[in-house]
């Protein structure tokens, strides 16, 4: 028999309220994060995987259970794998989900021409990025004979021009 990883024929469908945290969760999710999360399950359904214990502790996806409680949804679609919620498979499973992202290399040159296409036709809601965010990412990814200023990056992206007052920028 050919050994599979894929979890696909595991996904069900549970009641938002079964599950709960994992006590043991040391990543928090600030009120930002939460709303580009949920405009990206509005825009797109949930597509990232909720895993959970056999106990309904969320191993992976708090966020995105807190996106969806707060979208007032009462069912989501979940992964349940037959371990306890405090065993050490769990717990390595838990740190995983909030960890290896990490170690990802980021085109942010790239990045930036992909978030100013995507603002150009709407708005970034949904992306983890705002317009502020992607202007100095425009401008830390671009050399000084092409972006001088944090300015002309705000003008690349056709944000409203940047004048000073004080020590600080107004719009």
């Amino acid at each position: 028999m050919e050994k599979t990883l894929n979890n696909e024929d595991k996904v069900q469908i549970r009641n938002i309220d079964d599950l709960k945290p994992h006590p043991r969760n040391y990543k928090t999710h600030p009120e930002d994060q939460i709303k580009h999360i949920c405009r990206s399950i509005e825009e797109n359904g949930v597509y990232r995987n909720i895993v959970i214990a056999r106990d309904n502790t969320i191993l992976a996806g708090h966020g995105v259970v807190e996106a969806c409680r707060q979208l007032n949804l009462k069912t989501v679609p979940v992964i349940e794998l037959p371990i306890k919620s405090t065993s050490t498979k769990a717990i390595k499973l838990l740190t995983a989900d909030n960890e290896v992202s990490h170690l990802g290399e980021t085109n942010e040159r790239q990045l930036s021409e992909i978030l100013k296409e995507i603002m150009e036709d709407g708005d970034l809601l949904g992306t983890g990025y705002d317009e502020m965010m992607l202007a100095n990412l425009a401008f830390i990814t671009r050399p000084q004979d092409e972006i001088k200023d944090f300015d002309e990056a705000a003008e690349w992206l056709g944000m409203p021009e940047y004048q000073p007052v004080g020590d600080r920028l107004a719009i």
